[in-house]
C-alpha cells in the first residue's frame, strides 16, 4: 500500500505574503514620487517651478513634477504596478468587514443596515480613489488642466471619505470584536489596536494638511484672477501640502500589514490540485477498506 505522505503535489504553487505585497505596493508610489521629483529638478527645472499665472515657486507642485518627462514616465510606471493589487486589498477589507458584521449579530436592524451600507461605501470610495489616482497620473496638468483638477478632487474626496468610513467600521466592527473577546490571539489584538491608532493619527494629520492645502489654493487662485504678478508663496505652500498628504495617505495604506498579517496570496494549478485531491481521497479509501478487513 502506498504511503499517503509520499504523495507530492505536482502543481506549482506560488505564495506571496500580504504584508510583503503591501510594503511593495506602498513603496512604489513613494519611490516613484522621489525619483520623479529628482529627475524633474535635474532635467526640467524651468518648467516645474512656475505656476499657471507666472509666479515663481520655491517648491514645485506635485502635478508639475509628474507632468513633464522623464518624471511623468517614472510616476506612471510606478502607478501601473501599484493600482492592480489595490483592488485585491479592497476585496480583503470588504470580506473582513462583512464577516465581522455577521459575527456580531446586531439586534438592531437599523444599525445592521447602516453598517452594511458603510461597508459597501468604503469599498466604493476605495475604488474611486484608485480611479482618481490613475486619472490624475495619466492626464497631466499640462495636457488638460481642467480634467486633471477634477481627477485630483475625486482622489482627495474619495480618499478622505474612505479613511472616515474605514475608521468607523474599525471602531464598530473589529474593535467591538476585540472588546467582546472574540479575537483570542494576543498578537492579533495588538495589531488591530496599533492599526486603528495609527489610522486615526494619519487621518487627522492628512485632514489638517488638506484644509491648509485648500486655503493655499484659494489664496493662489484669487491672486491669479486679480492678475497679481509678483511672486506668491501660496502655491509653494500648496505644493508642500501635496507632498505631505501623499506621504500620509501612503502611511495609512501601509497599516494593511497589521490588518492582514497572516494572509497570503496563493497561485496554483487548479486542474492538478483536483487530481492530487482525488489521489489522496483514493488512498484514504484504501486505508479504510484495509481496516475493515483487519477488523473482521
Amino acid at each position: 500500500m502506498a504511503n499517503r505522505k509520499e504523495i507530492t503535489p505536482s502543481e506549482s504553487v506560488v505564495r506571496i505574503s500580504i504584508p510583503y505585497l503591501t510594503n511593495f505596493i506602498v513603496s512604489l508610489p513613494f519611490f516613484g514620487m522621489v525619483a520623479s521629483f529628482i529627475t524633474s529638478v535635474l532635467f526640467t527645472k524651468e518648467q516645474i517651478f512656475e505656476s499657471e499665472c507666472g509666479s515663481r515657486n520655491f517648491i514645485p507642485s506635485f502635478s508639475s513634477v509628474i507632468g513633464v518627462s522623464p518624471g511623468k514616465y517614472i510616476w506612471r510606471m510606478a502607478i501601473a504596478f501599484h493600482c492592480f493589487p489595490r483592488f485585491l486589498i479592497a476585496s480583503l477589507y470588504h470580506n473582513q468587514f462583512k464577516t465581522s458584521l455577521l459575527k456580531l449579530k446586531y439586534n438592531s436592524q437599523l444599525k445592521y443596515f447602516i453598517l452594511k451600507q458603510l461597508i459597501s461605501l468604503n469599498t466604493f470610495f476605495e475604488l474611486c480613489e484608485v480611479f482618481g489616482l490613475i486619472l490624475l497620473s495619466y492626464i497631466s496638468s499640462k495636457e488638460n488642466y481642467s480634467l486633471h483638477e477634477k481627477a485630483f478632487i475625486i482622489f482627495m474626496l474619495s480618499s478622505t471619505l474612505r479613511m472616515i468610513t474605514c475608521l468607523i467600521l474599525f471602531r464598530h466592527l473589529l474593535y467591538k470584536l476585540l472588546l467582546n473577546n472574540e479575537i483570542d490571539e494576543k498578537n492579533k489584538k495588538f495589531r488591530f489596536q496599533a492599526s486603528y491608532q495609527w489610522k486615526m493619527r494619519l487621518f487627522c494629520s492628512a485632514f489638517i494638511f488638506s484644509l491648509l492645502l485648500i486655503i493655499a489654493y484659494i489664496r493662489h487662485t484669487s491672486k491669479c484672477s486679480n492678475n497679481i504678478g509678483q511672486p506668491s508663496t501660496a502655491w509653494s505652500y500648496f505644493s508642500a501640502c501635496e507632498y505631505i498628504i501623499c506621504c500620509l495617505i501612503m502611511g495609512y495604506h501601509a497599516t494593511v500589514c497589521w490588518d492582514f498579517n497572516h494572509f497570503e496570496l496563493t497561485i496554483y494549478n487548479k486542474t492538478t490540485a483536483k487530481l492530487n485531491y482525488g489521489c489522496m481521497k483514493s488512498e484514504e479509501e484504501i486505508e479504510n477498506e484495509q481496516k475493515e478487513i483487519l477488523s473482521r
